[in-house]
């Protein structure tokens, strides 16, 4: 009977596989916009209920909250600074697709941001906090 028990454990456990993710499995760890590089490259970094990073010029902060799969974030502060306007039209669209996020799923170093119909929005990937 504990048998059953364990092996059923272990299968409703594996169900849940990457879907559910756990707060201190996204500190200690920069997520960085799949595709970006260099010093313009958009970040979170999330540590005890708060995120923060950079938008490509300006850095922000808010507070986010996590239920299983779901994950929302208060509106974002951010520091006013100027760039080049196409990296200033990214880090808009960015912080736009931050606003629309309801959700997320976490694979090992892939982090990805859900809107409110369950759609990709955002794909991220782990860097080690600097």
């Amino acid at each position: 009977m504990r048998r059953i028990i364990a092996i059923s454990c272990l299968v409703i456990g594996l169900m849940a596989g990457p879907a559910f993710a756990h707060p201190e499995k996204l500190a200690g760890a920069d997520w960085v916009l799949a595709g970006q590089a260099g010093q313009h490259a958009p970040f979170l970094r999330f540590d005890g209920g708060r995120v923060g990073g950079q938008g490509g010029c300006n850095r922000f902060g808010a507070r986010y909250e996590m239920d299983g799969d779901r994950l929302s974030f208060s509106p974002l502060m951010a520091t006013r600074m100027a760039c080049r306007p196409d990296i200033m039209e990214a880090e808009q669209a960015f912080f736009d697709m931050l606003g629309k996020v309801k959700a997320m799923t976490l694979d090992g170093d892939r982090l990805e941001l859900l809107d409110s119909e369950g759609k990709v929005i955002g794909h991220f990937e782990r860097r080690l906090a600097e």
